[in-house]
């Protein structure tokens, strides 16, 4: 299965020239995964971390920006998960209008334990179903 939802580009994505500053695209890649657990984990992520003491920080990024994406644009962006380990996942994301992909993300997530000091903690089998719906070779 891979999750979708659409992003309106706004102007707080860009430069002065109406183009989406790099950066943003990361930004926009981090709201795509909170949208994941609130709709497709079913997991609000402010209760993810805040309540159930579990967060997905970033260990390894990838990005591939293949075209510009303009103030204005609605980009219809994918997650699916590559690969899940013993503690870490690999998410990809990407983002495209139409036919055209913008750029994509590779993304591998260290399964964390936010009671106290943050750590690495093993995807138990709940999880690890969970996430698994959305597992892509």
């Amino acid at each position: 299965m891979i999750f979708e939802c659409k992003k309106s580009i706004r102007f707080h994505h860009c430069d002065p020239a109406g183009i989406v500053f790099y950066p943003q695209c990361l930004v926009l890649c981090n709201e795509v995964v909170e949208d994941w657990f609130d709709h497709g984990i079913g997991v609000d992520f402010y209760k993810l971390h805040a309540e159930i003491r579990r967060g997905v920080p970033m260990r390894h990024l990838e990005v591939d920006f293949i075209a510009p994406s303009m103030h204005g644009d609605e980009l219809t962006f994918t997650l699916y998960v590559a690969r899940i380990g013993g503690s870490s996942m690999d998410i990809v994301t990407t983002a495209s209008m139409g036919e055209q992909v913008r750029f994509r993300a590779k993304q591998t997530v260290v399964w964390a334990d936010l009671g106290g000091a943050p750590r690495s903690t093993m995807i138990d089998d709940e999880w690890r179903a969970r996430f698994s719906r959305y597992l892509m070779d």
